[in-house]
């Protein structure tokens, strides 16, 4: 029995609607200001949108011990600040804590939002999980899948989940700290990252693109497509894996 060709396939904006998610969560949490005008679609995503150094302020409540015996219900009307005069009784001073922009990014994609982003994101359209099973399951003989993806210890979990909510039937994951780490050990990588396809790739791995608008100006090495979708019976992919029926 020939070996089987090792196929990688990126998650992000191939099986998950990453971008879309992101946007939308968003413009909810920062407004519209950030949210890049001339190219929307975009895969970098902290340096697309607007993220800025801030200052956050921490208050933390006292022990009730230290609470004084009799407060006025006047003394918890909020002013126009909203703040009442009951809060320098009831709080310890507050602490005023520095985020960087990054920092600001860090928390809004794995703290606040983690699960939003990494479970609950759509699949890029409707009726791909069947399509993406159908891929696995015509060319499985002849290839082994490994599905790659750059996470850290908090997405990982949620990503997990998304992948069970598509019914992925891959048996290969792999959660990888940066995106050309997932070209250490395929011999075709399918992918729409625009870091991978810059490289160019001078050894004899295949990269096929899938085609987004903000990969449009970068070439594949081999062939490009849209979706997985558009590899089921095309005899070009096929002759890259050396598929026999």
């Amino acid at each position: 029995m020939s070996k089987k060709i090792k196929v990688g396939i990126d998650i992000n904006e191939i099986f998950r609607a990453r971008w879309l998610q992101f946007d939308r969560f968003y413009a909810q949490e920062f407004g519209e200001d950030g949210v890049p005008d001339t190219q929307p679609y975009v895969y970098d995503l902290f340096n697309s949108y607007k993220f800025e150094d801030t200052t956050e302020t921490i208050k933390e409540l006292k022990e009730p011990e230290d609470f004084p015996e009799n407060i006025n219900p006047i003394d918890y009307e909020l002013n126009e600040e909203g703040e009442a005069p009951a809060d320098a009784f009831l709080f310890k001073k507050p602490e005023v804590n520095k985020l960087t922009a990054k920092e600001v990014y860090n928390r809004f994609m794995y703290e606040d939002f983690l699960f939003e982003l990494h479970a609950s994101a759509p699949i890029m359209y409707k009726g791909m999980d069947l399509h993406v099973n159908n891929f696995l399951e015509k060319y499985k003989d002849s290839c082994e899948f490994i599905i790659y993806s750059v996470e850290n210890k908090f997405s990982i979990p949620p990503t997990l989940f998304f992948l069970s909510k598509m019914s992925c039937r891959f048996k290969n994951i792999k959660f990888i700290d940066k995106s050309v780490d997932a070209l250490n050990d395929v011999d075709v990588l399918i992918t729409t990252d625009p870091e991978i396809l810059s490289l160019g790739v001078p050894w004899g791995m295949k990269i096929i693109k899938m085609s987004r608008p903000y990969n449009k100006k970068l070439k594949s090495n081999s062939m490009e497509a849209l979706q997985i979708a558009d590899l089921i019976d095309n005899l070009e992919f096929e002759k890259i894996i050396k598929y026999k029926k």
